[in-house]
């Protein structure tokens, strides 16, 4: 019984060592994560923007419209589910952005995300842009 309970002790202790350095390790150097996305209407117009993005398996991992009146602009928290996905290096991040006005003008973007990487959606003069920024 003494050695089962000294056994589960180290595959415990092993257990925090690897969170604590693929977890907790990075977000004391880089900070708390950084939001998703921001969406910005930098247009004297109203806009509805519709944005997808989708992983590497082609899946939908976020779709959502959000109309924007001029000037304005909305941010998207990273989900939990998400964030423990982008943390865990073995995960491809390799995800999709499409970004589509309502006159269907779109544009699309792939990159690798990770919880220190934030999109940048913007919609001026009637077309849209994406852009990342990394803590």
């Amino acid at each position: 019984m003494e050695k089962v309970n000294k056994k589960l002790r180290y595959l415990r202790i092993a257990l925090l060592i690897l969170a604590g350095y693929f977890i907790i390790l990075p977000y004391l150097f880089m900070g708390p994560p950084t939001s998703f996305f921001s969406v910005e209407n930098g247009d004297e117009t109203s806009h509805i923007v519709l944005i997808k993005i989708v992983n590497s398996d082609n899946k939908s991992i976020f779709e959502e419209s959000y109309k924007l009146s001029p000037h304005e602009k909305a941010e998207e928290s990273k989900s939990l589910w998400l964030l423990s996905k982008m943390t865990f290096p073995l995960n491809k991040n390799n995800y999709t952005i499409k970004a589509t006005l309502e006159n269907n003008i779109s544009t699309e973007e792939s990159m690798s995300l990770n919880p220190w990487t934030s999109l940048h959606i913007s919609v001026i003069d009637k077309s849209v842009f994406i852009d990342s920024l990394q803590v």
